[in-house]
Formats: C-alpha cells, structure tokens, sequence
C-alpha cells in the first residue's frame, strides 16, 4: 500500500510540471532508442554477413595477384601475372582442390535507353555459379558452349536491374556495355553489403570480357573451391608451388600473388562492424548519464520546491525513511517511464527507418528497463536524503 501510495504521489507530482518532466523524459528516451537503434542494425548487419559467410562457404580460396614493386618500394598497385592456365593447371594438378574459377573484373559504363549506370564487369566461367553461390532468380547462367563462343550475354546484379530497369523484368533485353550490345539472360537477387556491393555487378564469359571488352589476357583473381575445408594448408602449398614454378620466381624471391580464403574479409568486416557497434553503445550509454544528470536535477529542484510540503508530512508521522521512498519512487518513475518512451520509440524508430522485420533485442529491452531503473535510483539519491534531511520547524516555516 504504501508503495502504491508513493507511485501516486511521484505521478501527481510529475503532472505539476509538465514541461520540466517531458524535457526529463525525452533525455532518457533519446538515450534508451539510440542503444536499441545500435543493436538493431548491428543485429541486421550480422545476419546480412552471417548469410553471406554461409553462401561463400569456408571452403573457396581467393588467389590475387601480388602487390607492385617500384625501386624496391611495394606499390599499391597489383602486378599482372595471373593467367588462365594457372587456373587450368591448379585444377589438374592439385588433389584437393575441385574447381578453379578464373575472373576478370573492370569498371564499365552501361546504357538501356536514355539510362546509363556505371558498375563493375567480371568475367568469369560457368562454375561460378555453383561455387559462389550465385544462381539467377530469374532467366539462366551462361554455358560453356557461350564460353568457348565468346557470346555477348550477360547476368545483371541488382543494383544494376534497378538503375537502368527499374521494376521491369531485364531478361531478354539488350543493353551497351562499352558501347557493344549484349542480350540479358539472366537476373541475380540482392546479396546486400560485403566488402564490396555485389549487388552492383555485371557477369559475362570470361573470353567476351577479355578479348571484347578489355582487350587483356591475364585474370584478376582466381577462385579455387577446395574438396574440403581441412584441405587448406595442403591446398595453399600445392598453389605455392605451381604459381612460384609458373612465375619463375627464385627461392630468395617473395611471392607475387595472395591467397586468402573468401570468408577471410567477410570475418573482417564482422570483427570491426562489432567493435564499431560496442562504440557507439557506449556513446549512447554516456547519454543516459546525461539523463540521470538531468533527473537528479529536476530532483533537486522539486526538493527546493517542496520544503513545506515535506515539513507537514513529517510533522503528521513521516519518518525519513517515508520522504526517502517518495523521492526515490519518483525519480525511478521518471527513469521507467522515459525509459518505455524510449524502447517503444526506438522500434518504431527501427521500423521506419531500417525497413526490416520488427526485430526485438529482447536482452537489450530488458537491460534498458534495469538500466533507467538504476539511473533512477543513483540521480535521486541525494535529492531523497536532503529532502528527508531538512529541519521540520524550519520547513514549516518555508515560504
């Protein structure tokens, strides 16, 4: 009852002041929905590289030429040595690797009708597909008999459907890339973001990126699909062995080319977009100190303000221990409720603004509520105990 009691005076005594308590409110709020926004889109985030780990696979090695050399210097520039009998011959020989896909990959303008869009073309063959996961949701890959034919065909990624198609379906088509005239066959969904937007990609055969196209005989990467993710060390020494023999290089002699698995900076940008997201939860929790701040000071004021009123209740009975619980109820209510505004706030914040699913943190929204509750607690404090503190002849005496 006497809790009750004390609720009902916090709320009375919260409604006297309204704009004092709303100002209060929106502190806590802003903070509690700033530190939901965060977790949310870092929960998205995670999902979206989550999948994309799981669509790469932890079983496909990436092979880059190596860094540029000038006057002893490494430049920032790759060196070209990657060819696509490398590729064959990593295949062939190797007895732990499947499949070796080669690609090349370049900027290149595009144009359907009076739109034009700037994106990335890779070249690249039919096992692509299968190893990256890649199958059109609409219309098909290229074959290999398009390969050997050097067809001018092509798969568009998403942003490029947007971007020059909009929301009319793009197979069957024919766009300029480079000014030369290819046929879309087919249509990939939305990957969302890595390191790169994938989304933003053309594919083609690799002979018609190179030969047509770019005019090149070397590769930009190659994609080597291991039997098993166990196999790396042994697959990583056999690539060694035969790109250092195929590029005549010395023993003293570093290698001119990379090898890291695909996943490698996916787990990268996870490890960092975590880090990044701790960070800023941190800011937002330094903003609910700001809130507590605010709080212990409308308590204070609310204290200076009702000296009389706390003079006649210890004078009818009120033990220090009644005026402390009062101030403490009202300055936790403060906190829970700007606390409610601000979780109910920061989902439909998250709703409108990131446009996914409702997504809960549950944890968060838990820890939120003991988090205002604290707040609560610390900020009123000092205000409960000079409250319960003043003299009560002096306090009925207070003008």
């Amino acid at each position: 009852m006497i809790l009750l009691e004390n609720v009902k005076l916090a709320m009375q005594s919260l409604r006297l002041n309204p704009l004092r308590t709303v100002l209060t409110l929106i502190g806590i709020a802003v903070g509690i929905a700033a530190v939901l926004y965060v977790v949310v889109l870092g929960e998205i985030t995670q999902r979206r590289i989550n999948d994309r780990l799981e669509s790469l696979g932890s079983n496909v090695l990436m092979i880059r030429p190596g860094f540029g050399h000038r006057h002893g210097v490494r430049t920032a520039s790759g060196v070209v040595n990657l060819k696509w009998d490398d590729a064959r011959e990593i295949e062939n020989s190797s007895g732990v690797i499947n499949v070796c896909v080669p690609t090349y990959s370049a900027s290149a303008m595009t144009e359907y009708q009076d739109k034009n869009w700037s994106t990335r073309v890779t070249g690249t063959t039919p096992d692509y597909e299968t190893v990256n996961n890649s199958s059109p949701i609409e219309g098909r890959y290229f074959t290999e008999a398009e390969l050997m034919e050097r067809s001018q065909v092509c798969i568009i990624g998403a942003t490029v459907h947007t971007e020059l198609f909009g929301d009319v379906s793009p197979v069957g088509q024919s766009i300029l890339i480079r000014s030369k005239r290819f046929e879309v066959i087919g249509l990939l969904g939305a990957v969302g973001e890595s390191w790169f937007n994938p989304d933003d990609q053309i594919f083609m055969p690799l002979t018609t990126a190179q030969e047509r196209l770019y005019g090149v005989d070397n590769l930009s990467s190659i994609l080597a699909q291991l039997k098993s993710s166990d196999d790396y060390e042994e697959a990583l020494f056999d690539i060694e062995h035969i790109l250092r023999r195929n590029h005549r290089l010395r023993p003293d002699q570093d290698n001119d080319f990379r090898v890291r698995r695909q996943d490698f900076f996916l787990a990268t940008i996870q490890d960092t977009n975590k880090e990044l997201a701790d960070f800023i939860i941190l800011i937002a929790l330094i903003s609910l100190v700001v809130g507590g701040i605010g709080i212990a000071n409308v308590m204070l004021v609310s204290v200076a303000e009702r000296v009389r009123e706390i003079g006649i209740r210890r004078a009818v009975g009120a033990n220090k221990a009644m005026i402390i619980a009062q101030f403490l109820t009202e300055a936790v209510a403060l906190g829970l409720v700007g606390g409610l505004i601000g979780i109910v706030g920061g989902m439909a914040f998250n709703r409108l603004i990131i446009g996914q699913e409702l997504i809960l943190p549950w944890f968060w929204m838990f820890n939120s509520g003991l988090i205002c509750m604290t707040i609560g607690v610390v900020a009123g404090v000092y205000p409960a105990f000079r409250a319960a503190n003043i003299d009560v002849i002096d306090a009925l005496h207070h003008e």
